[in-house]
């Protein structure tokens, strides 16, 4: 059975939300509607409406206008198990020593240990961010790679926002003695962290928990950290920056992303101000990923 989605676009999120609400009102009803910043300088909202039956075409067309908004983008949307799809077509991903990969990959994992010096990791599609094959998580990992080829070895490392926890088990992967916790706002993407962890027999080695940001007991317990991985977006990350500042040790390493490049030279200044300085910035496709060390 297909479902529908439509999608527009406009300027300023009062509008945006007014939209999203009157969206919510029409007949037929949508399954959910979503607001979301266009993160690109451009000061653009998307909004999105998502039906089980075919929208009435009409209503959108007014709404579109009521509200400022470019004409709804209608489109059919066959249904998917896309879970399933993106288990068979995701390819393994290497970022320097670490090879992320799914379990229908599993066979290649013998012949890449046998190269010595690597690191499996096995991360399920889900709900959950964090395959590895996005641009932030990639960039997260190879500055990561980078840092351990340098003789780094932080003995406190978070993960904030670490949906699959791929970038906490990396740290707990190539430091034994490390503590090494792995955070994040949605409990879904803490459930997937568990289940990543036993997956690949680090049980123990990595803590897991709801918090949003470093709200959470338990940083207050072990702070300050050598090594924090912020893979999230632009906004949360800026108001995050005073929080790390208080978190990461003196010449301590902050690895962020979930920025495009475009954002990269706003959110180097917003650590800046802080005292962070900018060791490395690596840009892969649209994304960034900075190293930023505590000064």
């Amino acid at each position: 059975m297909p479902t529908y989605s439509a999608l527009t676009t406009l300027p300023g999120q009062d509008a945006a939300e007014g939209l999203a609400e009157a969206m919510e009102r029409m007949v037929p009803e949508p399954t959910g509607v979503g607001v979301f910043e266009i993160e690109d300088g451009s000061g653009l909202w998307e909004v999105g409406g998502y039906f089980l039956e075919a929208p009435d075409t009409v209503t959108l067309e007014l709404l579109a206008m009521a509200f400022g908004a470019r004409p709804f983008a209608l489109s059919e949307l066959p249904e998917i198990d896309w879970v399933a799809k993106v288990r068979r077509e995701l390819s393994p991903v290497e970022a320097g020593r670490f090879y992320v990969y799914g379990s229908h990959d599993a066979h290649t994992v013998p012949e890449v240990l046998a190269q010595g010096g690597r690191v499996p990791l096995q991360i399920e599609a889900t709900v959950a961010f964090g395959t590895g094959h996005h641009g932030t998580t990639l960039g997260c990992l190879r500055a990561f790679d980078r840092l351990a080829d340098q003789g780094f070895s932080p003995a406190k490392v978070a993960d904030i926002g670490c949906g699959t926890a791929v970038l906490g088990m990396a740290a707990a992967a190539i430091l034994p003695d490390a503590l090494v916790i792995a955070s994040d706002i949605d409990e879904v993407a803490v459930d997937v962290a568990l289940a990543n962890v036993a997956i690949n027999a680090l049980e123990g080695r990595v803590e897991c928990f709801e918090a949003a940001g470093f709200q959470h007991p338990r940083y207050a317990e072990v702070t300050p950290f050598d090594l924090v991985f912020a893979n999230i977006l632009k906004g949360p990350l800026v108001e995050l920056a005073p929080d790390m500042a208080r978190h990461v040790a003196l010449g301590g390493i902050a690895i962020l992303s979930g920025l495009l490049v475009v954002q990269a030279e706003a959110i180097t200044a917003a650590y800046a101000a802080v005292g962070f300085t900018l060791d490395h910035r690596e840009d892969l496709g649209e994304w960034a990923a900075l190293t930023l060390r505590r000064g």
